[in-house]
């Protein structure tokens, strides 16, 4: 198509190509400044689905569809154009966000050498679209150092263990391994952040048996799981534990699923200030 037909094409110089890479064992961003445009970014957090984003300095694209195409650069006369569909696009200043499965495969086609170009009308009631390209220059370094940023990750973030609960077996006091994996979890993501110094540990049954006898399980229940905590290097001095049988219900205690969310005990961690994670920057 003629160049004439777009109302603007926002690209990197081939002399000019860069793609930067930070990151820690929180998150991880690989970043592609775009002249006149912003810039698209790859990344990762600890325990999250990899993601594309276009980040504008201002608004461009106008809410609807934009095409995305991974297409062959010049010094590729013999390559093809592969169409990666339709993606949705909103005016403002986050037009586009990438499910994993998409950021993959375009990954995928710049590791490959070809460039990925998003084209939509502009916001601005133009007849042409707009065209926004990533360049695969200088990109594989990048992507190699990517990688290894995320092979570094957490498994989980902050947010997916602030609240956490162990589920038990009907009136036993052990725990299954995927309940222990998720006190493993905790372990690893608070010795990498200084910043988390309280745990709040409750235990809790269901209504099944005798009352007396479900606040003593549900005391061995929390005081299990704390023990477990202190074992994997969290100081008992930041533990507090309480228990309290089967007063506090979060389901029917009628049906066996609701019995089984009732028999648990619920972590919850808390920041008490002092040296905490670096975020970076998200625009």
């Amino acid at each position: 198509m003629a160049a004439h037909s777009w109302a603007a094409t926002y690209q990197t110089p081939m002399d000019e190509s860069s793609w930067m890479v930070e990151g820690s064992i929180f998150e991880c961003r690989m970043t592609h400044d775009i002249p006149f445009y912003g810039k698209g970014v790859f990344y990762k957090e600890a325990g999250e689905a990899a993601t594309f984003d276009l980040k504008p300095s201002r608004e461009r694209f106008k809410t609807g569809k934009a095409s995305l195409v991974s297409e062959a650069p010049v010094w590729k006369p013999r390559g093809k154009n592969v169409n990666l569909g339709l993606v949705s696009v909103k005016q403002g200043k986050d037009p586009l966000t990438l499910e994993e499965a998409r950021t993959e495969r375009i990954l995928a086609e710049l590791l490959a050498g070809q460039k990925i170009v998003i084209t939509r009308k502009p916001w601005y009631g133009a007849e042409q679209s707009s065209r926004v390209v990533l360049s695969s220059v200088n990109f594989t370094g990048a992507y190699r150092q990517f990688m290894e940023c995320l092979a570094t990750l957490l498994p989980v973030n902050f947010r997916q263990i602030e609240r956490t609960a162990i589920y038990f077996p009907s009136g036993r006091d052990s725990l299954r391994p995927s309940e222990l994996k998720k006190l493993e979890h905790i372990a690893v993501y608070v010795k990498a952040d200084p910043s988390v110094q309280s745990f709040f540990i409750d235990g809790h049954t269901d209504a099944v048996g005798n009352r007396g006898e479900n606040l003593e399980l549900s005391k061995k229940r929390a005081e299990m799981v704390a023990t477990i905590l202190r074992q994997k290097g969290i100081p008992p001095d930041q533990i507090q534990v309480r228990w309290h049988g089967e007063r506090y219900p979060v389901a029917t205690n009628r049906t066996r699923m609701g019995r089984a969310q009732n028999r648990r005990v619920t972590i919850r961690l808390q920041k008490n200030g002092g040296p905490s994670v670096p975020e970076l920057a998200r625009n």
